[in-house]
């Protein structure tokens, strides 16, 4: 439940500082990475019938119904790469677009903290470049970290009564590491290095599991979660911003 208020106070955040134009990012994103993935099937539709046409010569030694069957091959072809792109788009569409919104998502943190009044530096592209560097570079580092426990909690499963737990275990680890991606997004404007942020994120465990659990629910939604993760991965964003910024201003009065 505080989860789920937090997105939805999220929400209100956007609309009260004048940030929902944020919201077109994620719909322009996901309709490139949707086309872009259509173009790329229609171009290895074309390039391998052009290849087994290149193979076949001429052809001329080929009875003439075989250029039916050439037809039908091509439009089975055409289905079944859409096909594949579905189950693609379905299963790693919601990483692709994160990955793609990282310098939104890193801009965005950033205008949150200032609507909160707090001290954040002028734009720099050099120093923007550098934080949305690390974030990338972190965010890689947590997906392995995320696909061996993964494949761990998989093994798991395979173990008797222990094998139980392995859904909750699965859907615990793959809350932590999104949680703890929204809330690098602000521990990179603190200059945190990798090790601070672990310790940082370890400590507050419990704000980043709840941080991430709405993210990483809507995610198992098939094919409508992760083509539309970008729109959730905004209000996770302003919730993990606020989050941290509320942690930090209550560890600067706990040393006054």
């Amino acid at each position: 439940m505080n989860a789920l208020q937090a997105y939805r106070h999220s929400l209100t955040f956007l609309g009260k500082h004048g940030l929902r134009w944020f919201m077109w990012f994620p719909l322009i994103i996901t309709i490139l990475v949707f086309v872009g993935g259509l173009a790329l099937t229609g171009w290895a539709t074309d390039w391998i019938n052009g290849y087994l046409e290149l193979c076949l010569g001429d052809q001329d030694w080929l009875p003439e119904w075989a250029g039916f069957l050439a037809d039908v091959f091509y439009w089975i072809l055409w289905i079944v790469l859409r096909i594949l792109l579905y189950f693609a788009l379905a299963f790693i569409g919601g990483s692709v677009i994160l990955l793609l919104m990282a310098p939104v998502l890193t801009y965005l943190s950033e205008k949150v903290a200032a609507a909160l009044g707090k001290d954040v530096p002028e734009f720099s592209i050099t120093q923007f470049t550098r934080d949305l560097t690390c974030a990338m570079g972190l965010a890689l580092r947590n997906g392995v970290i995320q696909l061996l426990l993964t494949v761990a909690c998989f093994i798991i499963g395979f173990i008797p009564v222990v094998g139980a737990a392995s859904p909750f275990l699965l859907f615990a680890v793959n809350a932590y590491y999104y949680g703890y991606n929204f809330m690098d997004y602000s521990l990179e404007r603190y200059r945190y290095s990798v090790s601070d942020s672990n310790r940082f994120v370890w400590k507050h465990k419990a704000s980043t599991l709840t941080l991430g659990t709405p993210f990483a629910a809507w995610m198992l939604i098939p094919f409508i979660g992760p083509m539309t993760a970008g729109f959730i991965a905004i209000l996770a964003t302003v919730a993990a911003t606020l989050r941290v910024e509320g942690i930090q201003d209550k560890a600067v009065l706990k040393n006054v």
